[in-house]
């Protein structure tokens, strides 16, 4: 059925914006990313609600949510993706350099994801971390595949984004008893599949992101809080550079309590480009060297290479290995100490020596964040100087109050 106006401007001069449609708009400032639903609310239920978690209510990412508030026939408010020239949506999503639109269909009855989009990377790492997270995906029809580069999801900065189009049953799973009405979305209940569903989003979106180094030996940590004392994570890092005149220094961090108090596995990208791995601890705001490999790995701008921290009771054990490589089998570093006992944050930590002559800012690339032998995976933003925490949530772990948005 034809859609009732042709554009936003047909649709604002026949409806009365907060009583028949509402918009809201959040952009954190630098934010090069955004979800958005163009027909949230009673549109296409439950499109608007992902939408807003997924961005954490704009604080990871821009979000934006075009809702109809009619009591009936909110499908009158529906204006076609390639039609839809909302201002303030159009200013987001032009601003940002990738974009993923929610939207809503009706389905055979399955709960499922049809996906498209002209952003195929991004499609691709979607389609891959909602599949190991259970959930059916589907190769988008053409009336549907959001390929159109004059649809809102595709006039980002790169001229292309991804259309996710969630059936109906899938968006009735996300409310108790799937009742997807206006009652229960605004009474904030969510199932367990509309989370499950959401960290799958973030996954694919939190991949990788920069930690820009602007200034030398001040640090900048990424951290969430830690189920417990015995933990034992990996991560992939890279930097954008070769060191000069100093060390690149990237760790991961564990039983973190303030930046007086942590344990450390750290690499370090040495000006000669060799790779170094060291245990460390930092107590009362003293660091103190613990035990040291020298991996023999060479560093190269963009080269990635893995690390692995384990705490367990006063041991802690060490590895890292180039991420194109087989894991080693064999902890590459052991040592004990007693010192720091609560469980405090996991996360990373990154840091140029003082005596760098780097042009700033190095970028430090993190991602790949998982939990070993836990189905639960995190992964970072981009950073300024400070301390980004997170929190969870069920079994969920995930990022709250980043300042910057995630490339």
């Amino acid at each position: 059925m034809a859609d009732l106006y042709a554009n936003y401007g047909e649709l604002a001069a026949a409806e009365r914006e907060g009583v028949t449609y509402s918009r809201t708009s959040v952009a954190p400032v630098g934010a090069t990313w955004a979800a958005i639903a163009i027909h949230g609310g009673g549109i296409e239920g439950g499109s608007g609600e992902m939408a807003r978690e997924v961005s954490a209510a704009g604080a990871r990412m821009a979000y934006y949510e075009f809702s109809g508030l009619k009591s009936s026939n909110n499908t009158s408010l529906h204006v076609t993706s390639t039609n839809f020239d909302e201002p303030m949506a159009m200013a987001m999503v032009t601003g940002v350099r990738r974009c993923l639109s929610f939207h809503g269909y009706v389905g055979s009855g399955v709960p499922e994801t049809a996906i498209g989009g002209l952003d195929t990377e991004m499609v691709a790492r979607l389609t891959a971390s909602l599949g190991r997270a259970g959930f059916l995906v589907t190769n988008a029809p053409s009336e549907i595949g959001g390929t159109d580069p004059a649809n809102i999801c595709n006039r980002t900065s790169t001229g292309a984004g991804v259309q996710l189009e969630m059936s109906r049953a899938l968006r009735n799973s996300f409310f108790p008893n799937g009742e997807n009405t206006k009652a229960v979305r605004d009474s904030g209940a969510r199932t367990e599949t509309f989370y499950r569903y959401a960290s799958a989003v973030q996954a694919a979106y939190l991949g990788r992101g920069l930690v820009a180094m602007g200034s030398t030996n001040v640090s900048r940590y990424c951290l969430l809080p830690a189920p417990s004392p015995n933990v034992d994570f990996t991560a992939s890092v890279s930097t954008d550079a070769l060191a000069a005149g100093g060390s690149h220094f990237l760790a991961l961090v564990a039983r973190y309590l303030d930046g007086a108090n942590m344990y450390l596995a750290r690499l370090e990208f040495s000006i000669t480009q060799a790779v170094i791995l060291t245990l460390r601890k930092r107590v009362a705001s003293t660091e103190t060297f613990l035990v040291q490999y020298t991996t023999g790995l060479t560093h190269a701008p963009g080269r990635r290479f893995h690390i692995r921290l384990q705490t367990a009771g006063t041991t802690l054990r060490g590895k890292a290995w180039q991420t194109d490589s087989p894991e080693p089998p064999a902890w590459q570093l052991e040592t004990t100490d007693p010192d720091l006992t609560a469980a405090g944050s996991v996360g990373m930590r990154s840091i140029l020596s003082s005596t760098s002559t780097n042009t700033l800012p190095v970028n430090a690339s993190w991602g790949d964040f998982t939990m070993v032998g836990s189905p639960q995976t995190f992964a970072v933003t981009r950073s300024v100087n400070g301390v980004i925490k997170a929190q969870t949530a069920g079994t969920d772990i995930r990022l709250a109050q980043p300042t910057i948005a995630a490339l």
